[in-house]
């Protein structure tokens, strides 16, 4: 069986763990990078044995049968749009858009390829063992009707050096609106929603507060400008919700988590049971702890074993090849960016904004 030719548009850091990731995955052929500035792509091709490396995204889509598109947000619609049009297999980044007429753009080309066997997905990357165990229990009525839903993702790297100041061209953009940042809220708040709604069920209603505070430089002056645009999009993200089923939580997003590198939690209450669950990618590994049924009356928690679960490029290889439409997919990718757009529209209104469908 011939190997799945790969493509990836954008070579910054995160594009290094995609081109990693394939290299990790049987039939999955590294074949085309593309980058504006053509030496940054011919160094990604080089280190990663990439077989050609191009300017254009044209010129990536006519090469392979796959891509993933690893570029700023603003990026991920316009690419995924002439990628499925032109019959490619798409991998996206997250959050799938910077609108939700922008995910409803891409929709109204996606469905019909998705119909005809075009798979694509969105990198959601904290999809590991322990949520599908969540899940599986939420689903089989272990934790009883659902209550209260506690969640959140930490990132500590404002006040940190410990991946690289945030003032460099890694980090700098996802501070600015101007350069197609959705702040906190889009970058990890669409990671943590994802999460949470997996295991906890979708979302009616959600009232939102999102906050920007002014930046530290490493001379001790405070800035809210850098590299002619202002540093404005939200640091923080303070999310009540409503479910569908009754349930009501906060879950909270901030980039201000002081020693804290990236971690992930969830907590589900329900009238019979409940979980914890969670993980952070440099200081610990994932976790997961249950108090069930008669347990619950003496408070007695245990740690709950599960199985190690493929991660996204191991499903959209396997999904290309079978013609399956594997979780996380785009359609996930619109829902999510349902409640971005619900969470921006409240922090205006400060009332409780429904959540509007992509459809």
């Amino acid at each position: 069986m011939a190997p799945i030719k790969i493509g990836i548009v954008g070579t910054g850091s995160m594009a290094g763990e995609h081109a990693a990731r394939y290299q990790q995955v049987r039939g999955a052929s590294l074949h085309a990078c593309m980058d504006l500035v053509p030496e940054r792509a011919a160094a990604f091709a080089e280190k990663h044995g990439f077989r050609h490396h191009v300017t254009s995204v044209d010129d990536v889509l006519n090469e392979v049968d796959a891509v993933s598109i690893v570029t700023r947000d603003d990026g991920h619609v316009p690419i995924a749009v002439k990628a499925v049009k032109a019959g490619v297999h798409v991998l996206c980044e997250k959050p799938l858009a910077l609108s939700l007429a922008d995910a409803r753009r891409l929709m109204k080309v996606y469905l019909p390829a998705r119909r005809k066997g075009l798979v694509g997905m969105i990198n959601f990357s904290h999809r590991a063992g322990h949520f599908y165990a969540a899940q599986d229990l939420v689903r089989k009525g272990r934790l009883g009707e659902l209550r209260y839903v506690r969640s959140n993702y930490l990132q500590g790297w404002i006040s940190s050096d410990y991946w690289g100041n945030w003032a460099s061209d890694t980090w700098i953009w996802r501070l600015q609106t101007a350069l197609g940042s959705m702040g906190a809220l889009g970058d990890i708040g669409c990671h943590v929603l994802d999460f949470t709604t997996g295991v906890a069920g979708p979302i009616e209603k959600l009232r939102c507060m999102l906050s920007t505070h002014p930046k530290v430089l490493p001379s001790g002056r405070r800035v809210t400008k850098r590299a002619g645009h202002d540093l404005d999009s939200n640091d923080t993200a303070i999310v009540e919700l409503i479910y569908e089923n009754g349930a009501s939580g906060l879950t909270d997003v901030t980039r201000w988590a002081t020693g804290v590198p990236n971690s992930v939690n969830l907590e589900v209450y329900g009238t019979e049971g409940a979980l914890m669950c969670g993980h952070g990618n440099t200081t610990q590994g994932t976790y997961m702890r249950v108090c069930l049924g008669e347990k619950r009356h003496v408070s007695e928690w245990q740690e709950h074993r599960y199985k190690v679960a493929p991660d996204n490029w191991d499903r959209f290889i396997k999904a290309i090849r079978t013609g399956e439409h594997p979780q996380p997919d785009l359609l996930r990718g619109a829902e999510i960016q349902g409640y971005l757009d619900a969470g921006e529209r409240s922090a205006k209104s400060g009332a409780f904004e429904k959540i509007r469908k992509f459809d």
